[in-house]
C-alpha cells in the first residue's frame, strides 16, 4: 500500500487516523474546541457515498468485461480484456476498500464500541464485510487484514481464500452486533448519518445476510459448496425491493450528483453491447421483447434498439447510430435527462432483491430442486422488473420511457420461453435473466457469474468477444490488477511474490472459481 507519509500532504485525516503509537500522542495538545475525533455517525455519510463511487468509477473498465458497455470507437484496451498499465485506471475500489473508506471506517468501528453504539458498529461490519467481498472478487489476493490500516510502509498479501473467510466473519459478527439489546440504540440519531437504511437495523441485518448469501454462493465450484447454506442466507436477506439497498445521490452539487449521471459526463463515449441488446430483444429469448428493454437500453433516432460490439464503431449515419447511455449522441450536461439508472438524481443500488433471487434460483437448481429454483428465478424477473419501473422517469419526448404496465408484466411471464416448467429450466435461464436484472450497477457480481461459468457461451449465449490484448496470450481477463499508484509505486516487492509484475497477471483465475 502507499508510503504513509505520502498521505500527508494530501489529508490531515489520513494523519489523525494512520500516525504511529496512536495511544502514546492521544492525550497531546487536545484542543476540547477542536476535537480530532469525529462521532461515528458522521463518518458514515462518505462511507456509504464511497460505495456507490468506487463502483461506479471502475464499471468503466469492468463494464467492458462483462459487455455492459463498449467504447464508440475502436482500439480501447479494456474492450480487448487488456488494462492500462502504469494507470489508475480500474483502481477506484481499492482505492475504496483501503483509502476513503478504510481508516474511517475503522475509526467509526472503534468509536462505536466505546460508546456502547452496538448497532453502528454491526452496520459498519457489515459494510466492511462487502467492501472485502468486492474488492476480493475484483482483484483477487489483499493485503493481509492484521497489517491493513497500520503504521508499516510495506505490506504483504493474504490469499483470497482467507479474504472470503473474512468476510463471512465480519458479516455474522456485524448480525450480532445489531441483534443486540444492550448499550445504546437511537433510530433517529443513527438516520442522521445512515443514507442508506436511515438507522433500520432490520434492513442491516438483511443487507449483512445478502454478503453472506454471495460469499457462500460464489464458491459453487468447490467440494464445499453447501446450495442449502446459501439458500439460508438469502431467505434471511432481503424480503422485497423495498429492502434493496441504494446510495441516494440528489443532484443538487456535483459531489452529490450521479456519476453516471449526463452532468458528469463520464460516459458520453460509452455504448451499450450487442450482447445485452440480444438478451432482452427476442433473440436468447424468443417468443416476445423483454418489456424492460425500452426503459433500461436507447433505441437509435429511426427507433430500432441496437448493440455495439467490443472494438468497433458505434457508426455515423444519424438514423442508425447507436446512442449513448443517456439516449442522445452528444455529451451530456445537467439539461440532459438521462435514463433508467444513467440520470443525474438516480440513487445507485448496491445490492437488489431481485439479485439475491437469481443467487437462491441458482442454488437451488444446482442442489437439484427445480421447483424451488423456478419459484425463485421468476420472482427475480418480477421484482427486476418492479425495479425499473422504479427507476423509470415517464417521458414522451425521444427517447420516450412509459412505465411497463401489468399486462406486459403478465404476457412476457407467460411465455414459456422466458419461464418455462419446471423441468425445462436451465442454467441459461437463471444467469442470462440475472445478467438483465443486474445490468448497469452490478458489475462485480455479474464478472463473477462469468467467472465462475468461466464466460461459458452454452450460459451467455450470444456473447463474443474481440480479438484479445497481446499480454492476454490469448486468455480472457479473470482480475484487475492492484492500483498502480499504491501497490506498483510503493509495495512492488509484494506484488513480485503473488506474480502481479507478471504482463499477464490479469488472466490468471481466481481461487473462487477453481474447484
Amino acid at each position: 500500500m502507499k508510503n504513509i507519509t505520502k498521505y500527508i500532504a494530501v489529508s490531515m485525516v489520513a494523519l489523525l487516523s494512520t500516525a504511529c503509537n496512536r495511544d502514546e500522542i492521544a492525550d497531546v495538545n487536545i484542543n476540547p474546541s477542536f476535537p480530532t475525533a469525529t462521532e461515528p455517525i458522521y463518518l458514515l455519510p462518505s462511507i456509504q457515498s464511497s460505495m456507490a463511487l468506487g463502483i461506479q468509477y471502475d464499471a468503466r473498465f469492468l463494464g467492458k468485461y462483462t459487455q455492459n458497455f463498449s467504447h464508440s470507437s475502436v482500439g480501447y484496451i479494456w474492450d480487448l480484456y487488456g488494462y492500462s498499465a502504469n494507470s489508475d485506471s480500474g483502481g477506484e475500489i481499492w482505492k475504496m476498500a483501503y483509502y476513503t473508506i478504510g481508516l474511517n471506517l475503522t475509526q467509526a468501528i472503534d468509536g462505536a464500541n466505546k460508546n456502547q453504539r452496538y448497532d453502528i458498529a454491526g452496520l459498519s461490519k457489515a459494510i466492511r464485510a462487502w467492501t472485502w467481498q468486492v474488492a476480493t472478487d475484483y482483484h483477487s489476493d489483499l493485503i493481509k487484514f492484521d497489517q491493513a490500516f497500520t503504521s508499516r510502509l510495506t505490506f504483504d498479501y493474504g490469499t483470497q481464500e482467507e479474504a472470503y473467510a473474512e468476510v463471512a466473519r465480519l458479516a455474522k459478527e456485524g448480525i450480532a452486533d445489531l441483534e443486540r439489546t444492550d448499550g445504546k440504540s437511537d433510530v433517529s440519531y443513527t438516520a442522521k448519518g445512515d443514507l442508506i437504511y436511515s438507522g433500520d437495523k432490520t434492513k442491516w441485518i438483511k443487507f449483512a445476510y445478502g454478503v453472506l448469501a454471495r460469499n457462500a454462493n460464489n464458491l459453487s465450484n468447490k467440494s464445499s459448496y453447501n446450495p442449502d447454506k446459501v439458500i439460508e442466507y438469502v431467505n434471511k436477506s432481503l424480503s422485497s425491493i423495498n429492502d434493496d439497498c441504494y446510495v441516494p445521490f440528489s443532484g443538487i452539487a456535483n459531489s452529490d450528483t450521479n456519476f453516471f449521471g449526463p452532468s458528469r459526463n463520464n460516459l458520453s463515449s460509452f455504448r451499450q453491447t450487442d450482447f445485452i441488446v440480444h438478451a432482452m430483444d427476442g433473440t436468447v429469448f424468443p417468443g416476445s421483447t423483454d418489456p424492460r428493454m425500452a426503459n433500461v437500453l436507447s433505441p437509435s433516432a429511426d427507433g430500432v434498439f441496437r448493440g455495439n460490439p467490443l472494438n468497433t464503431t458505434a457508426g455515423t449515419v444519424a438514423a442508425t447510430r447507436i446512442p449513448n447511455l443517456w439516449g442522445t449522441i452528444i455529451s451530456g450536461n445537467s439539461s440532459t435527462p438521462g435514463r433508467y439508472l444513467f440520470r443525474n438524481t438516480a440513487d445507485f443500488p448496491l445490492m437488489t432483491y431481485t439479485e439475491l433471487q437469481f443467487i437462491k434460483a441458482e442454488a437451488a437448481f444446482i442442489k437439484g430442486d427445480k421447483t424451488t429454483a423456478l419459484a425463485a428465478y421468476k420472482k427475480g424477473i418480477e421484482a427486476s422488473i418492479d425495479m425499473v419501473n422504479r427507476n423509470t422517469v415517464v417521458s414522451t419526448v425521444a427517447p420516450t420511457a412509459a412505465l411497463i404496465t401489468a399486462a406486459q408484466k403478465t404476457l412476457f411471464l407467460i411465455n414459456p420461453n422466458v419461464v418455462p416448467t419446471a423441468a425445462n429450466l436451465t442454467l441459461k435461464h437463471i444467469m442470462m435473466q440475472k445478467y438483465v436484472a443486474l445490468f448497469g450497477y452490478g458489475y462485480v457480481e455479474t464478472w463473477t457469474d462469468m467467472r465462475k461459468y468461466h464466460y461459458d457461451p452454452l450460459v451467455y449465449e450470444t456473447m463474443v468477444f474481440p480479438i484479445l490484448s497481446p499480454d492476454n496470450n490469448g486468455k480472457l481477463a479473470y482480475r484487475v490488477r492492484p492500483r498502480y499508484n499504491s501497490e506498483y509505486v510503493w509495495n512492488f516487492a509484494a506484488l513480485q511474490s503473488i506474480g502481479a509484475d507478471k504482463p499477464d497477471y490479469h488472466t490468471e483465475e481466481m481461487w473462487f472459481s477453481k474447484p
